[in-house]
């Protein structure tokens, strides 16, 4: 996952064939971020949806030192550093409840859950318990309703970075085979294609990338 050939063509945007790279404003954010660890190809696939998007070109000024990185307090660092102080999993929300609040283990997750489902009432019980540890760790009290109101809104959007870790893991394959076996990728595409207006789409990608595509033919088979 460190293969230099494949971040090229993701910085590039030439994501035709990419498994959920795919969109117009997926290939234009890409080639702005210039990706080139695996934990941005990660943080992507969870902010380029409704909600977060706000955050994408936060997230990538930020990256590229055009934005200054800022954490509401230094026990969040822990959490938020590989996405450059956005929040962008639950499991950072579960990382910062332990880290600034004291939360165990099974509390966070329990917390992480409450998120997920928006279930305000749960939310509401653990915020007692987070108050206290937070406090206990001399954060003042403007800094913990700040983060606390922050983690209401992310309910609205909250996404498990195991799982978008699982989804770009299969965009770093496609990319890459795209990136050292183009011919075979688009001819693979081309054959397992099951939606038909696609294909001339992919036809103009093999013309775009130099690849020659034979029409049908009742010659050969």
């Amino acid at each position: 996952i460190n293969d230099a050939k494949a971040y090229e063509l993701l910085s590039k945007g030439q994501t035709d064939g990419i498994f959920q790279f795919e969109s117009a404003g997926m290939q234009k954010h890409l080639s702005s971020l210039k990706p080139n660890i695996f934990e941005d190809l990660i943080a992507m696939v969870a902010l380029y949806r409704p909600g977060p998007m706000q955050f994408i070109e936060s997230f990538i000024n930020r990256k590229h030192g055009k934005e200054k990185i800022e954490y509401l307090h230094p026990l969040t660092t822990n959490s938020l550093e590989e996405t450059y102080g956005v929040t962008v999993y639950q499991e950072q929300v579960m990382q910062i409840a332990r880290d600034m609040g004291g939360l165990t283990g099974a509390e966070a997750d329990t917390l992480r859950k409450a998120i997920g489902k928006k279930n305000l009432k749960t939310m509401e019980k653990l915020k007692v318990k987070f108050v206290e540890g937070a406090t206990k760790n001399g954060v003042k009290a403007h800094i913990i309703e700040k983060i606390w109101t922050d983690w209401k809104d992310f309910a609205n959007y909250a996404f498990n970075k195991s799982h978008a870790a699982a989804y770009a893991y299969v965009a770093f394959q496609t990319a890459y085979l795209k990136a050292h076996f183009p011919v075979e990728f688009m001819a693979a595409l081309l054959s397992l294609e099951d939606k038909p207006e696609k294909i001339p789409y992919f036809i103009n990608e093999c013309s775009a990338m130099g690849i020659e595509v034979l029409p049908p033919n009742i010659n050969n088979s």
